[in-house]
């Protein structure tokens, strides 16, 4: 029991030895074909001596790779995340984050306020006063971060939920539109409209012509807890890794007011991490809903998202998996005759 203990203390550093791998690309550089030890220092510019030797030992230890005299190659383990090469680069740019965090884990416990952790100050939009005021210059590196960790997402919400039946949806917080161009390019009879803040849509609308969408995908740069929004102009909208951001409160106010873009009997959807309330919390949950504490959000089963839901209004609640980790899509219908 000890010695579990330990490991599992001693697995903060196996964390940092995998994610400096990817930062150095490690994994790209093994694809093709196994390389000496000298060759891969050359090519990730890691220099000569015993510290890159003791790197490269945790690797081939925790079977990352494998080590074949002074050759080295990608072990079955290594080779599995490239599909997803770049959603994992991000994840692990997110992961540094919540772990410069963690330093001072001690003082945010003690203190109780989420605002003194370094993934606060981050997520820029939730600390500004005003975040339609926020230059590009200011959202850039969030945003790009949210959009190289949306790629395999995305595709997996198309593989699990149909979009064919909608004629026109709003992705609300869809960012750089990696979702918004998949869906144009996988359904051609589909319009979409991203809101998102006024700094974000202006990288986005260069994104978006530069695939030649412009005709199909409209953007509409609001701060939608503040601004007035269109209504009964959609019949489905999209909240994908949006509403674990905010609070109780700031949450069902979002969900009832965006709920009037919606034509009669239209559809709201839901995509995020999500547990049963049955279900007992896993490592990987658990530690998932620290990191989103720790920027001021918090992680909700499937339960409480189908109570926020149906508390300003919407009915017919379903839910389905994702095919991706945890991730999970409640769906539900806007009756006129709700309430």
């Amino acid at each position: 029991m000890l010695t579990d203990f330990l490991d599992s203390v001693r697995s903060f550093a196996l964390s940092r030895v995998l994610m400096t791998a990817i930062e150095l690309d490690v994994f790209r550089q093994l694809d093709e074909r196994p390389l000496s030890k000298a060759d891969l220092r050359k090519r990730t510019g890691i220099k000569e001596g015993p510290i890159s030797d003791a790197f490269i030992d945790v690797l081939v230890a925790f079977k990352i790779l494998n080590g074949n005299g002074d050759k080295l190659e990608l072990s079955e383990t290594g080779r599995s995340i490239l599909p997803a090469y770049e959603s994992i680069r991000s994840w692990a740019r997110e992961m540094q984050l919540f772990y410069d965090s963690l330093c001072d884990l001690t003082g945010l416990v003690k203190s109780g306020d989420y605002k003194d952790s370094i993934l606060s100050d981050y997520w820029i939009y939730k600390k500004s006063r005003d975040p339609k005021k926020l230059q590009a210059s200011e959202v850039n590196d969030y945003s790009s971060l949210m959009d190289a960790s949306q790629m395999q997402l995305s595709h997996a919400i198309m593989d699990h939920h149909d979009f064919s039946g909608y004629a026109h949806i709003i992705d609300f917080g869809g960012g750089y539109g990696r979702l918004a161009i998949a869906l144009a390019e996988k359904y051609p009879g589909l319009r979409i409209t991203i809101a998102d803040l006024p700094a974000v849509c202006e990288k986005t609308r260069a994104l978006v012509d530069a695939e030649g969408l412009g005709g199909r995908i409209d953007l509409l740069p609001v701060d939608f807890f503040r601004d007035p929004l269109p209504v009964g102009v959609a019949d489905a909208i999209v909240f994908v890794r949006v509403l674990h951001d905010w609070d109780g409160d700031e949450t069902a106010n979002l969900l009832a007011k965006t709920r009037s873009c919606l034509c009669k009997d239209g559809t709201a959807l839901v995509i995020e991490p999500m547990n049963d309330d049955s279900e007992q919390p896993t490592r990987s949950s658990a530690l998932t809903s620290l990191m989103i504490t720790l920027f001021g959000g918090k992680r909700r089963s499937m339960q409480e998202y189908a109570a926020f839901l149906r508390s300003v209004g919407y009915t017919d609640l379903s839910w389905s998996d994702c095919g991706l980790s945890l991730y999970r899509i409640v769906a539900a219908r806007s009756r006129a005759d709700s309430v």
